[in-house]
């Protein structure tokens, strides 16, 4: 991981050692926190699963999207299985 390195004054790092601290956290986490933005947070997504009616494996069966394989894929694929 690479290492950030900057100088500040004496009066400068006691107030970044304070802050961390009042944060709970340490001086990394502090300035990560307030130099970069939050993380997005992706939304939850339902999970429904459902034997699929020609193949037989579980699949999401909730999810607004459609399918991630079409019936005719699925289809396609198990033509030649035993």
């Amino acid at each position: 991981m690479p290492t950030l390195t900057f100088k500040v004054t004496a009066a400068e790092a006691a107030a970044i050692r304070a802050r961390a601290r009042a944060a709970k956290g340490t001086v990394s986490t502090y300035l990560r926190a307030t130099a970069l933005p939050p993380p997005a947070k992706l939304p939850a997504r339902k999970v429904r699963m459902e034997p699929h009616p020609i193949s037989g494996a579980l699949y999401n069966a909730a999810g607004d999207d459609g399918p991630l394989v079409t019936f005719a894929q699925i289809k396609e694929a198990l033509v030649d299985f035993p």
